[in-house]
């Protein structure tokens, strides 16, 4: 499933990108410190009710995906597979071994599953609501250099133009009587054949053009740019900038006075 931005006027929406971006990172920091299920499923449960809230179906439908639950349940598989500690449950013997499952391994797996599928969630929200070029133009200004976010910026216009270009070869190979799409090893290595060296030619024919273009106007003469739109941090933003660092530290803090476990504390963490 892909995920991308969707145009709004929520309070989401309206939010400064690296005043989300400085929640998103506090986020999945919290979240891989706690040691909880029930604080990793309140963390789940919060992230679907701000989806809800904005009205965006993508992170609804990407929580029963396919490849949610998948990953959800080889996340699981793999913890129990590996892990030894803890009372054991039940003994599957198999062909060379016996597969012993321990409540330690259920525990984890859940855990991590539950962490794992938080931060994707996490992100696809902050994905859905952000505008990319948005999101770059705020980084340049924060401090990165314009010449690498120029970059970034370039790879998303260019991911569009591109998947077009695909189609368009496939197309005109297809006219001149080319099988493209057959199954197997050699149909795949004719597909390669057919429609990687036209892209490439194409997408250097592109480049070209594109670092002709930059040179006449003297792209990367200043250290510095100017930008047309300034950026505005609203007293809200700046209250979510800074409660993301708090909660990073109030969450050390409340684990060091024994409210809640951190990950630290997990069998498979302990040292031997």
């Amino acid at each position: 499933m892909i995920v991308s931005y969707q145009p709004g006027d929520s309070v989401l929406h309206r939010l400064n990108p690296m005043a989300k971006l400085s929640v998103v990172v506090a986020y999945c920091v919290v979240v891989f410190l706690l040691a909880s299920i029930k604080m990793e499923l309140a963390c789940l449960l919060a992230i679907l009710a701000i989806a809800r809230a904005i009205g965006t179906r993508q992170v609804s439908a990407m929580m029963v995906s396919r490849f949610a639950l998948t990953l959800f349940v080889m996340i699981i598989l793999l913890q129990v597979i590996f892990t030894r500690t803890g009372t054991e449950l039940v003994s599957i013997p198999l062909y060379v071994a016996h597969l012993v499952v321990t409540d330690d391994g259920l525990l984890i797996g859940v855990m991590s599953a539950l962490r794992f599928l938080t931060v994707i969630l996490i992100s696809a929200l902050f994905i859905v609501s952000t505008d990319p070029v948005a999101l770059v133009y705020s980084l340049m200004r924060a401090g990165i250099p314009y010449r690498y976010g120029f970059m970034v910026i370039l790879m998303m216009r260019f991911a569009s133009v591109f998947a077009l270009e695909v189609k368009t070869v496939c197309n005109a190979q297809k006219m001149r009587g080319l099988q493209i799409d057959e199954a197997g090893v050699k149909g795949l290595l004719r597909s390669i054949r057919y429609t990687i060296v036209p892209l490439i030619v194409s997408a250097l024919s592109r480049v070209d053009g594109l670092v002709v273009s930059m040179e006449g106007r003297a792209f990367g003469y200043g250290k510095t740019r100017t930008f047309i739109v300034q950026d505005r941090y609203s007293w809200f933003d700046k209250a979510l900038i800074l409660s993301s660092a708090m909660a990073i530290l109030l969450t050390l803090a409340g684990a060091a006075v024994g409210l809640y476990p951190l990950i630290q504390t997990m069998p498979w963490m302990r040292p031997i």
